[in-house]
């Protein structure tokens, strides 16, 4: 689920945080820079476009045209 309530509240993931230096995210409201994996605090609102997607890997196709012949 896009939208679920069991997500990782982490300032990573947080619409105030802006990426940092060194991988660390500055918070927009406190104006301190965090680690990127550090639990939000009560101002967290979830941005579904900073969420890390993983992709699926390609599969191996070594098919010929002779392959999909009757």
């Amino acid at each position: 689920m896009i939208y679920s309530n069991d997500i990782n509240k982490v300032c990573a993931v947080c619409v105030m945080a802006r990426e940092g230096e060194n991988g660390e995210m500055l918070c927009t409201l406190k104006g301190k820079t965090f680690p990127a994996s550090a639990e939000a605090c009560k101002k967290f609102r979830y941005d579904i476009l900073k969420k890390k997607v993983r992709r699926m890997r390609r599969l191996k196709t070594d098919y010929k045209k002779e392959d999909f012949t009757l």
